[in-house]
């Protein structure tokens, strides 16, 4: 999607899928829309994020964003739904994934990016919008610790490096060379 964003990417996405950003209120009280925060070169990940989401979920499931915005150079998502523990687990496995590939991504064009560092702040850029230096070593790049939902509702923090190509983690074993740097 480098280059191609639409123009109004967030009402587009807000159009395909109101429930998602825009749900009704309950009790009496009207819930605030949500519009993603977050630059044009993200409107792919969101997008994608909102593709699987939608066909994880089963008829009597309801999902809706909370807050989508930018934070320390990677994309944060919050939100809430009536879901089986099925249905969360893949939930919080296309967040885990959107929020992994937005550290890949250049916020600002969509073309392959890494995290750097500027004046306190990081951001994920291409080199073409890159200021500052790599906020990580190439050993620590695309290195996080997600959450795997076993038997219901019980989660296991599990060490995992994000492949931008497969679009999946793939597990580190020893999750002790993380504290060294060597993954």
């Amino acid at each position: 999607m480098a280059g191609v964003v639409p123009r109004d990417w967030r009402a587009e996405l807000q159009d395909i899928l109101p429930d998602f950003f825009n749900p009704p209120g309950g009790g009496g009280r009207a819930r605030p829309v949500c519009v993603p925060e977050c630059g044009p070169g993200w409107a792919g990940v969101v997008d994608r994020c909102c593709v699987r989401i939608a066909a994880a979920l089963e008829d009597r499931e309801s999902f809706r964003f909370e807050d989508i915005r930018s934070c320390d150079g990677a994309l944060r998502i919050r939100w809430a739904g009536r879901l089986t523990a099925p249905g969360e687990a893949a939930v919080r496995a296309a967040i885990d994934l959107a929020e992994a590939r937005s550290m890949c991504v250049c916020e600002t064009c969509g073309a392959r990016g890494r995290r750097f560092r500027a004046d306190g702040m990081l951001a994920t850029r291409c080199p073409d919008h890159a200021e500052g230096v790599p906020a990580f070593s190439p050993a620590m790049e695309n290195v996080h610790l997600i959450r795997v939902t076993v038997k219901g509702r019980l989660r296991v923090v599990v060490g995992a490096r994000y492949d931008f190509e497969t679009d999946a983690f793939v597990e580190i074993d020893d999750v002790s060379v993380l504290s060294r740097g060597e993954a």
